[in-house]
């Protein structure tokens, strides 16, 4: 007598590639939009994300006046809590006359748990501060503190000879 194998099993144990693959995309995808809100959550995140920002404006700032040859500055008015970039646009025609920079560059806000603990080296009264880049990209020495009331801070040193623009470290103990 022959015996006949049932075809394929169709009972199934477990869950095949394809399926795992989609379950993956989908916690990614999820990740991704979820993670960057937990952020405001962490207060030290915020003193990073916010250091992070300024840190790229003075370095655009910088890289900006070197490229093109014009007096570019940090604006901070540390009373508004915002930071923008300004230009001055015609330099022969109308020397001093600073414009701010428009577009995706236009100002931004620090987030209401930050604040600008420190501004060493910029210029003015009151709550504007304003470092100047000069047309080679050099500018006078700098440091731009940021803080939170729970002793978070990070600090952005400018360099003024060399225009160098780094975060320091954070320390790590006490």
């Amino acid at each position: 007598m022959i015996q006949r194998r049932s075809p394929i099993n169709t009972s199934r144990a477990g869950a095949s590639l394809l399926e795992l693959i989609l379950v993956m995309i989908v916690i990614f995808t999820i990740a991704t939009v979820v993670a960057p809100r937990f952020s405001d959550f962490f207060p030290n995140l915020q003193v990073r994300k916010s250091t992070d920002r300024v840190f790229a404006w003075a370095r655009k700032a910088r890289a900006d006046a070197a490229l093109t040859g014009a007096a570019y500055r940090l604006v901070i008015d540390t009373s508004a809590r915002r930071y923008w970039i300004e230009y001055e646009p015609r330099p022969l025609k109308e020397p001093g006359k600073f414009q701010e920079l428009g577009g995706t560059w236009e100002g931004e806000e620090l987030p209401l748990e930050v604040e600008f603990e420190s501004l060493e080296g910029f210029d003015g009264k009151s709550g504007k501060k304003v470092l100047e880049f000069r047309p080679d990209g050099t500018t006078e020495d700098a440091e731009i503190v940021l803080s939170n009331d729970r002793g978070d801070r990070r600090t952005i040193r400018i360099t003024g000879a060399t225009g160098r623009i780094a975060i320091e470290p954070e320390k790590v103990g006490p």
